[in-house]
């Protein structure tokens, strides 16, 4: 009797241990890939590469995004999508230089955010552009073991 429950005993504990090991996750690398799909972002909008931000991207029906003029709202991906050709049509020659990026991954290496400053240098209805101090923040999930955009936020601050 002994002998049996000290099997089941050693059973159980070698399975337990071993599920904690397959969940491990390794922060500095989930950490490098959302940075890298952050990134591939401003990539985007420099090269118009619509696969790319397909990537990028979830295609959630109920996902809320924003953009930095009063109708830059999009809600669900269909309707993402078709907003962000457009203004892909109005704008070219796209720079984007990013400064104060910070990125955080809860515990569990599921969920993520981030926030930066970007400022832009383009070309709108042929006249040069700058945009400086836009702040762009979001949220990433991991789902099927790619880091994807969720959510987005940008916005212009006001001067005084």
């Amino acid at each position: 009797m002994i002998k049996r429950s000290f099997i089941l005993f050693l059973l159980s504990t070698i399975l337990s241990t071993t599920g904690n090991y397959a969940q491990a996750v390794n922060p500095g690398s989930e950490k490098a890939k959302v940075k890298a799909v952050v990134d591939d972002f401003q990539k985007f909008w420099e090269t118009k590469d619509m696969n790319l931000f397909s990537k990028i991207m979830a295609h959630d029906a109920d996902m809320v995004n924003y953009g930095s003029d009063e109708n830059g709202i999009f809600i669900g991906w269909d309707a993402l999508k078709d907003s962000i050709q457009k203004i892909l049509q109005t704008i070219e020659k796209t720079k984007i230089t990013v400064k104060n990026q910070f990125i955080k991954i809860d515990s569990d290496a599921n969920a993520a955010w981030f926030a930066e400053i970007w400022d832009w240098d383009l070309v709108y209805g042929g006249q040069p552009v700058k945009i400086q101090g836009q702040r762009f923040t979001g949220v990433l999930e991991k789902r099927n073991g790619n880091w994807v955009i969720v959510q987005f936020h940008n916005s212009v601050p006001v001067t005084q």
